[in-house]
């Protein structure tokens, strides 16, 4: 690392003038919901739901749930009503919990993004209201797997993803990540399968009845609710660890993944505790839409991670990380999204780097570097999609900004204020803003204010500092005191990527694991022959390469070389893979050479979109009718 000055005086900036704008310090969860979220419908200002009391039944055979929500709540208002986020949901009868005292309920005219509303009326006592309802067969969050969809091949699985605005669409709940509540669920599902949460006390194995019961005790936001049914097997790794998959990939899960004890001691050096109990793991089916989602006590996984070589393990830091920045301290709205994707990479890659060294990390930053340097590129070093504290409304798809801004600039506006304060200094910093907001959701407002308040030494130093925080927070583009990336072992394989290139020389590539031929393969330039691409295809096999990570850039490659005769490649690879950020790359490749390639593309797409989650289906949809696909 660079050498870190000391914090006096390092942060006269240019722009002091950012420093008079004077924004008022946002509300807390203190008072929930008091940052106003645009995807939201529900009022918690006014009433706000505490307790979620969930029983449920899994039925395969017609893909919903059917069960009660059981919502304890809090007045905040005197006589105010109780509104719910809801999206799909048929609500049947509304009561008071344990009464059966009959409750008016109203559903709302639905919005495209945001559901219906629904709004109950509350006698003046009643303190907990108990909602019949029935999911929708195509309900956002819910994924139906096919067996033909599972390792296994014989039996199906289902599988929820609530993040961002989702969860509405399999539990009337208070939608917003401003609202935490604990909760207890009881799930009922054939007994030759298994059930699990994000919750603390996951079986272990088969419950003989189908019967299973979950509680998780810490506040959580309803982006974080999750479940999981199907042939699933457990290995424990470390006390506190372990992974849950399909029986024929759970060993290889827990030999991929078996470093997560040394990422837990390394994360609590660094940062305190881990306050959640356990942390498993669930590896998913291929249609998972993300490399992984950190619902707590139990991160759900792609099986793209299972490389064999344990080079993208910083996923597992990364989910693991936000047990931390995101689970514990948890942006308000998903206009500050940063706070919890930019705060975990950052936190992700300092594991890494002690785990596997400077060099590694290195390479990490350098990569992350590349993806921000692309999308505002795409975006346009102006757009307001580059700002870290996001202005969407509710007409606006809260997942509908480039996801290198939120993780990738996050991460460098953190590296960029631990190398002016010091190392020292900004760990100290964040282990305590861990403690102080722990179980809160706080807004971008909120950060800047409390980080002058803690870093700050004098009012120069204040102004300055508070400057620099306006300028990253606010403002689009990248600012020009961004700590530079510089990875030595970066620049070995790009310039061994250029030199092949240009003049076809052998380059040294028997050491290299996923991560160099992600960066070769990115490092080529465009000028790169295709007889020059076949020709390493042909001593390294890239192109039918298990490993997906590797894939996603040769394929794309291949399509921006017109080389047809990747094309039964490119179908397997997209038939396969149901990663959003790994088949957006081919796709977007195939989008973007036009032709023979986006008429191909798109019947590979009716193929494969029964096997896509809903979020991979509506961004790759909108990227092959003309539009863009952000995310995971």
């Amino acid at each position: 690392m660079p050498h870190a000055p000391s914090r006096t005086g390092v942060l006269a900036l240019a722009g002091l003038a950012l420093a008079a704008c004077g924004h008022p310090a946002a509300p807390t969860q203190a008072d929930p919901g008091a940052v106003s979220d645009p995807h939201s419908r529900a009022q918690p200002t006014r009433t706000v739901v505490t307790h979620l009391g969930l029983d449920l039944k899994v039925d395969f055979a017609t893909k919903v749930l059917t069960g009660t929500a059981e919502l304890t709540v809090a007045r905040k208002v005197p006589g105010a009503e109780l509104v719910l986020d809801t999206d799909g949901l048929t609500i049947g009868a509304t009561t008071v919990c344990g009464s059966g005292q009959k409750l008016t309920a109203t559903l709302g005219a639905r919005h495209p993004n945001l559901g219906a509303p629904l709004t109950i009326a509350l006698p003046p006592d009643v303190t907990c209201v108990a909602i019949q309802y029935t999911t929708s067969p195509d309900a956002k969050a819910l994924l139906w797997v096919e067996p033909a969809g599972t390792a296994g091949g014989a039996q199906p699985m289902m599988f929820t993803q609530s993040e961002s605005i989702l969860g509405r669409s399999w539990v009337p709940l208070q939608d917003s990540p401003g609202v935490r509540f604990t909760y207890d669920a009881t799930v009922h599902v054939d007994p030759k399968f298994l059930a699990v949460m994000s919750s603390a006390d996951n079986p272990r194995a088969r419950s003989a009845d189908g019967v299973y019961h979950f509680h998780q005790p810490h506040p959580i936001p309803s982006y974080l609710m999750a479940l999981a049914v199907g042939d699933l097997a457990f290995r424990p790794i470390g006390e506190r660890t372990g992974v849950y998959s399909e029986p024929g990939v759970v060993d290889a899960a827990a030999k991929e993944f078996a470093e997560v004890d040394a990422m837990m001691a390394t994360a609590e050096k660094l940062y305190g505790p881990y306050r959640w109990g356990r942390y498993d793991m669930l590896v998913l089916p291929p249609s998972f839409p993300f490399g992984g989602m950190e619902n707590p006590m139990l991160t759900f996984l792609t099986p793209t991670l299972i490389t064999g070589d344990r080079a993208l393990v910083s996923v597992i830091a990364h989910e693991l990380a936000h047990s931390w920045a995101g689970n514990l301290v948890t942006n308000a709205t998903w206009n500050d999204v940063w706070l919890n994707e930019g705060i975990t990479t950052y936190v992700e890659r300092r594991i890494m780097e002690a785990l596997r060294g400077a060099a590694f990390a290195d390479l990490l930053w350098h990569l992350g570097r590349q993806d921000l340097n692309e999308a505002v590129a795409q975006a346009g070093p102006g757009s307001p999609t580059t700002r870290l504290a996001l202005t969407l409304g509710a007409d606006d798809d809260s997942d509908g900004t480039p996801a290198a801004i939120a993780y990738e600039k996050g991460s460098l506006f953190m590296r960029t204020l631990e190398h002016r304060i010091g190392r020292e200094v900004f760990d100290a910093f964040l282990k305590d803003r861990f403690d102080r907001f722990a179980f809160q959701s706080i807004g971008s407002r909120t950060f800047v204010d409390d980080t002058v308040t803690h870093l700050g030494n004098d009012a120069a130093d204040r102004a300055a500092l508070r400057a620099m925080l306006e300028a990253w927070v606010f403002q689009p583009g990248v600012p020009a005191d961004a700590t530079p990336d510089h990875s030595e072992l970066a620049d070995r394989v790009a310039a061994a990527a250029r030199n092949f290139a240009a003049t076809g020389a052998a380059f040294d590539a028997a050491d290299w694991k996923t991560l160099e031929w992600v960066s070769f393969v990115r490092a080529l330039p465009p000028s790169v022959t295709l007889d020059r691409l076949r020709a390493v295809d042909a001593q390294h096999h890239l192109t039918d390469t298990p490993n997906a990570e590797i894939a996603m850039y040769w394929l794309a490659t291949l399509v921006a070389h017109d080389d047809r005769d990747a094309a039964p490649a490119v179908d397997r690879f997209l038939l396969r893979v149901g990663r959003l950020r790994m088949v957006r790359e081919v796709y977007g490749a195939i989008a973007k050479r036009g032709g023979f390639w986006l008429d191909h593309g798109r019947e590979v797409y009716k193929r494969a979109a029964p096997h896509y989650h809903p979020v991979t289906r509506a961004a790759i949809g909108a990227l092959l009718a003309g539009g863009k696909a952000h995310g995971g």
